[in-house]
């Protein structure tokens, strides 16, 4: 076979592959799971990252988040679509992809340090969105502190103890998932390569 057709036909399979890790993580959404506890944070390092098709790297997390909100409106009790708010979350995920596209190494410290940063910019995006778009808090400065500081607190009785700490949790979980799996489909078509 010639080498130029095996490298398309090995980049689409790996291509595929990142896209299904992608839409399966945006599914555990539809699962039993702690506030924040889901792979849609990881989803969009992993996609960042890992796709080097920068407009598919976008595409697949925010479309598979699309999907997941479709799912979540039409076949649970959970509103998948709530407002203003989500386009701050949208706008989170959106920023962590772009983030993830300046990850040059993909170490077990750089991928804990985006589970960190990415937990971060969600807390920071998705809060600013309910005190922008809700009447729950002055348009202040002082408000959005108040804002941030309720939200800190908001699931103590949670998983993880809070907001924010379930969100990096989840994060540091599901890319451990992600990378780890991505990483040995990456090394068996590296080995049918040398075979070939």
């Amino acid at each position: 076979m010639d080498k130029k057709i095996q490298m398309n036909k090995q980049n689409t399979t790996l291509i595929l592959s990142a896209g299904l890790l992608i839409i399966a993580a945006a599914f555990t959404r539809l699962f039993p799971h702690a506030p924040n506890f889901t792979a849609v944070g990881a989803m969009a390092i992993f996609g960042g990252s890992v796709v080097k098709d920068k407009r598919l790297g976008f595409l697949l997390p925010i479309g598979a988040l699309l999907l997941s909100d479709i799912c979540l409106q039409l076949f649970t009790e959970t509103k998948g679509f709530y407002g203003t708010t989500q386009y701050f979350v949208y706008a989170a995920f959106i920023v962590i992809t772009a983030l993830a596209t300046f990850m040059q190494k993909r170490s077990v410290a750089t991928i804990a340090l985006a589970a960190v940063w990415s937990g971060a910019i969600f807390f920071v995006l998705s809060n600013l969105g309910v005190w922008a778009a809700s009447n729950f808090y002055p348009t202040s400065l002082a408000g959005l502190g108040a804002c941030y500081a309720a939200a800190i607190p908001f699931y103590k009785n949670e998983f993880f103890g809070n907001f924010i700490l379930n969100s990096v949790m989840g994060n540091a979980f599901y890319s451990a998932l992600l990378f780890g799996a991505y990483t040995i489909m990456e090394r068996k078509t590296t080995m049918q390569k040398a075979i070939a």
